[in-house]
């Protein structure tokens, strides 16, 4: 399991793209991977641009086969997702810890080996 911890206080217009390459950079670097969380502690505020690379990088990973989680997703941060189609279309799900997203996943992969 590969665990992409990338954090910015602001998801908006001027890193959005970088948002996007960076993940697909981890992924490219590890292609065994299953799972992607994005932990979110350090984001106040997602614009539209924003929002569009997630819808972006949630497509990217479900045509790769990786499903895309999300960690400690702040209240305004989540009322704006809320607002959105994204949550709907997201292929993982949205934790409120990292440590339950990690666990989470952890269990459903040693379920899945058994």
């Amino acid at each position: 399991m590969f665990n992409s911890k990338i954090e910015y206080s602001r998801l908006y217009f001027p890193n959005a793209r970088f948002l996007e390459d960076t993940v697909n950079d981890a992924v490219a670097e590890n292609p065994d991977i299953n799972h992607f969380i994005l932990v979110c502690s350090a984001v106040n505020t997602i614009d539209l641009s924003a929002l569009e690379s997630l819808e972006a990088i949630n497509l990217r990973l479900k045509e790769s086969g990786i499903t895309f989680h999300m960690s400690e997703v702040k209240g305004p941060v989540m009322d704006r997702l809320k607002g959105t189609r994204f949550l709907h279309e997201l292929t993982g799900k949205v934790y409120l810890t990292q440590f339950e997203a990690v666990t989470a996943i952890r269990a459903e992969l040693e379920k899945d080996s058994q």
